[in-house]
Parts: C-alpha cells; sequence; structure tokens
C-alpha cells in the first residue's frame, strides 16, 4: 500500500506493471522524513535487546492494534460456513495446522486530546485533536513444529517482497498450544502474554482468524467450541476487542471496507476534519536515528500528494477492483487499479448507487443495515470474498491459487514528484507491521469521529471512547451477524485458559 518503494513501470491500469520490488529508499523522494512511517524488525538477533522497548510500548499504550502473517487459510469455502460453530472449528484446524510467521503490533499511545481556540492577526482557529505516539513493530516469527503451507500463499508473499530467507535465520522460534516449561528464556509467547498482563484493548480487521492464530500459536490449545473461545476472550481482552471491518459494515457509511481503502479513506476524512476545527488524530513517531539498524522507513501520505485531476492514466476506475480491492482479470484488466484514484473519485458513484450523500454513522436504521449487508453478501458469494484486508488477498486454497498467482504483479501510482509507487503493501516483507498500523490508524481516527474521548488520562474503555455498542464483535464474511465476543449464559471458560490466565498476570517477567 502507501510503503511500497519505486517501481519500473509507469502504468497504473491492470495490465504491463511490474514485479520488481525494491528496498524502501523511497522516503528519500518525499518532502520529508515525517512523511515515513518506521518499521522496527523484531527477529532472534535483536530480541533481548528490544525486549524492555517492546514491553515498554505496549504497556503505555492506549490500544494495541494486531495483524498476522500466516503461511496459509487453507480451504476457503470451509470458512464461508453458514454455520457459525462449524466455522470456528474449521478455523481451530487451520490455526493448528499453518504457522504464523510475522506479527505485526502497533501500539498507539494517546500523548495528548487539544481542545484550545489560537487566535492571530489574521483571525482564530479551533483545534481539537488527539495526539498520539505509534510505535510499531514487525516481529518475525518460526514455528518449531511442522506446518502446513499453501503454494499460492508462499508464491504471493515471495512476489511482494517477504523474505523467508530471513524469517528461517531470524525468526523467533514459538510452539503452538500449551505452555509446555516452566522455565523458558524469553520469548514471543511470553510477549504475547505481556499484552494481556496490562489489559490492553486490541484492534484488529476481520480479525476472527487472527485472534484463532494468536491463541492456539502464543496463548494455549484453541477450546473445541465457539462459545467458550468467546469466553475466553472476553476474559483475556476484558478492555475489549475491536475490528474495522465490523465497524466499517456497520456503522460508516463507506462505499467500500477492505483494509487498504478504509486506511486512505480515513487519512483523507481526518484531514477534512481537522481544517474544520472538529475532532481529528494527529500523530508522531519515536525519533529513531535515521540510519538505526533493522527500521524501515515506510512512506504512508501519498494519498495527500495524489491529484486525481492531474492523473493522464486515460483509464477509468474497475468497480469490481474499485468495490472490493481485487479484479479477476488483474493484469490484463484494461481499467485503473490505482487505489489512490479509487479512493478521491470512488465515493459520488458509489453513494449516489446507494441512494444518497453521506451524512455520517447511521444509527438505529436497523433495515438500511441489514440491506447493505445483504447486499454486499450477495456479492461474497459470487465472488468468493470482497475483503482485500492482507491474508485475504495473499491466502488463498487451492481453488484460488490461480487467481493469486495472477495477482503477483503489482499496479503502481504517482507521488507528486512523479515517481512511480507501488500501491500494494509488504516492501521488505514487513506487511503485518504496516497493516498493523493502518488498522490502527483507522480505529483512531475513529475515536475522534466519536467526540467522546474528552482528556488523555481516561482509559480507552468502550464508555470513555463512546464504542459501547461496536466493541467484541468480530466480522463474519457472508454473515449478517458479528461473531460476539462474550461469555453466554451457558458457556464457561476454558480449563486451560483459566489455569494460565493467572499465572500471565502474576508472573509475567519480561
Amino acid at each position: 500500500l502507501h510503503h511500497r518503494p519505486p517501481a519500473s513501470s509507469s502504468n497504473v491500469c491492470g495490465s504491463n506493471v511490474t514485479k520488481d520490488i525494491l528496498s524502501c529508499t523511497v522516503c528519500q523522494t518525499l518532502k520529508t522524513m515525517e512523511d515515513c512511517l518506521p518499521i522496527v524488525e523484531v527477529n532472534d538477533d535483536n530480541f533481548i535487546k528490544l525486549l524492555p522497548a517492546l514491553r515498554a510500548a505496549i504497556r503505555g499504550a492506549s490500544f494495541v492494534a494486531i495483524d498476522c502473517e500466516l503461511t496459509g487459510i487453507g480451504d476457503q469455502r470451509k470458512l464461508n460456513c453458514p454455520e457459525i460453530d462449524l466455522r470456528y472449528q474449521f478455523t481451530s484446524e487451520i490455526a493448528r495446522n499453518y504457522a504464523v510467521i510475522s506479527l505485526g503490533l502497533s501500539c498507539f499511545t494517546c500523548r495528548s486530546v487539544s481542545d484550545v481556540h489560537m487566535t492571530d492577526k489574521e483571525g482564530g482557529e479551533q483545534i481539537r485533536s488527539h495526539d498520539y505516539l505509534v510505535q510499531t513493530f514487525n516481529v518475525l516469527t518460526l514455528c518449531s513444529e511442522s506446518f502446513r503451507v499453501d503454494c499460492g500463499a508462499i508464491k504471493f508473499l515471495l512476489n511482494h517482497g517477504f523474505d523467508f530467507n530471513n524469517v528461517y535465520a531470524k525468526g523467533l522460534q514459538y510452539y503452538r498450544g500449551c505452555d509446555q516449561n516452566k522455565d523458558e528464556p524469553p520469548n514471543v509467547r511470553q510477549l504475547f502474554s505481556t499484552l494481556l498482563e496490562h489489559r490492553k484493548p486490541v484492534v484488529l480487521h476481520n480479525g476472527l482468524m487472527d485472534l484463532a492464530f494468536l491463541y492456539q500459536c502464543f496463548y494455549a490449545e484453541l477450546p473445541k467450541k465457539a462459545d467458550t473461545f468467546a469466553a475466553d476472550l472476553t476474559d483475556m481482552f476484558p478492555c475489549g476487542i475491536y475490528d474495522t471491518k465490523y465497524i466499517a459494515e456497520y456503522h460508516q457509511s463507506m462505499p467500500a471496507t477492505y483494509l487498504e481503502y478504509l486506511y486512505k479513506k480515513m487519512q483523507l476524512k481526518n484531514t477534512q476534519r481537522g481544517n474544520k476545527g472538529e475532532w481529528h488524530t494527529r500523530i508522531q513517531f519515536p525519533p529513531y536515528p535515521k540510519g538505526l539498524p533493522n527500521i524501515d522507513w515506510q512512506p504512508y501520505r501519498q494519498i495527500h500528494y495524489y491529484n486525481a485531476e492531474k492523473d493522464d492514466d486515460g483509464c477509468e476506475l474497475c468497480e469490481t477492483y474499485a468495490f472490493h480491492g481485487w479484479c479477476s482479470k488483474n493484469v490484463k484488466c484494461d481499467k485503473s487499479h490505482n487505489i489512490n484514484k479509487i479512493v478521491k473519485l470512488l465515493q459520488p458513484k458509489a453513494l449516489k448507487k446507494r441512494g444518497g450523500k453521506y451524512t455520517g454513522p447511521k444509527t438505529g436504521s436497523l433495515v438500511s443495515i441489514i440491506q447493505q449487508v445483504a447486499k454486499r453478501e450477495i456479492l461474497e458469494t459470487r465472488e468468493m470474498d470482497d475483503e482485500v484486508s492482507i491474508k485475504k488477498r495473499r491466502l488463498s486454497n487451492e481453488l484460488t491459487r490461480n487467481k493469486l498467482e495472477k495477482r503477483n504483479m503489482i499496479p503502481v501510482v504517482n507521488d507528486d514528484s512523479g515517481q512511480k509507487m507501488n500501491e500494494k503493501h509488504g516492501a521488505n516483507g514487513h506487511r503485518a507491521g504496516y497493516d498493523a498500523f493502518m488498522t490502527g490508524f483507522i480505529f483512531a481516527t475513529h475515536v475522534s469521529e466519536g467526540n467522546k474521548l474528552t482528556a488523555k488520562n481516561l482509559t480507552f474503555t468502550p464508555e470513555n471512547i463512546g464504542l459501547s455498542e461496536q466493541v467484541n464483535k468480530v466480522y463474519l464474511m457472508g454473515k449478517n451477524i458479528p461473531f460476539l465476543v462474550r461469555t453466554g449464559t451457558y458457556a464457561n471458560m476454558s480449563t486451560n485458559h483459566m489455569l494460565k490466565i493467572p499465572k500471565v498476570r502474576r508472573d509475567n517477567v519480561i
């Protein structure tokens, strides 16, 4: 997405695009380093050294956004099973057989809440902002047990710059399921326990699969029943789980809800709100030295430099790609897959089709919500999956492998300097870290839109940020209801969880 390096092709339509993935020196072409997101790679070589910083970032975070890079997701038809219990069983089976090879963590710390009126000779200006310090990590992980891989997923990752040699050489080893040894050196499982120890809200995008893998790979053996899994999650994350895919589908009026579109759209909306003196989000990064090893600086603000009027590619938008983030024609498509162009131009056309001008998140209109979800459900059935959060595009089963192989070549877009920027993400293999950042930014701007967070010392409880109706609801593909993270009347927490969680919150000594 925003953080791809320059590419050699100049064609931004579906055809004749490049496969070249260069090192991320692209930030040098931008105006300042403030236009770049620092992503810290955590691996076996530097884990012990970076451990204090990792724990401090989690401990001080207002919320933590998470994304997992996986080796596959198996048979996608099973994942779309209409029966929730069966879908959970299939998801659990996948988590037990595949592996996490990269864990993205983006820690958002609210440093200040500003509500001031500035006056100068030219007049007054109202500033209402939530100011965050953002620390983003890409943790390389390697399962020490045997695991499956999907051929299409591996080829897709390779063509998007993922370095498997780096994972095998430097990945933090972990085992699945329950704890095996009492005395273990610091490891990624303990790092995940730090998140539970400090009871931080977590944010994901289309996160059911991520939650299953996090549980199975870094916590304990997954429960057999979905209700038990939900009960465990409720206790593991008492401050809440938020799914930006669910929020976008049910509580925002957006033409599309895949990760890249949401992120760039929220960037534009956030800037507009700030210019109007409304509540908005401002972010800062730690002042890392420019030449520090294991830090990649990825551009993340290209949407602000893109000018649709100056884009002379001569291609009209591909509606399939614009609404769903992928196109079956891929490189053979003669229409534009330029995500910046889509974000700038899609809204008026999409909202006209949906019957009106955007007036903000709709509340109380159950019929309208159901109608919107039903329309998407039909499209999902026809096209297998409209989700273009990164794992849904990069991981596929045998039935969709050919589609993935055709999507190995990546469209590019212009930045304001005239150079071409690759518009898919994953530069230098730091896809999970960047996806986590995008997810966190979407959530932060959504909180700002709610106008409820009025002081920095307020904890990010659902009540304080105005999201009581949106917490603990995880998006389910092809369903008109979410997966509810709650303790049911007849559902008890699992034995494995009840044995482990007291130790995590009492004995975590990372």
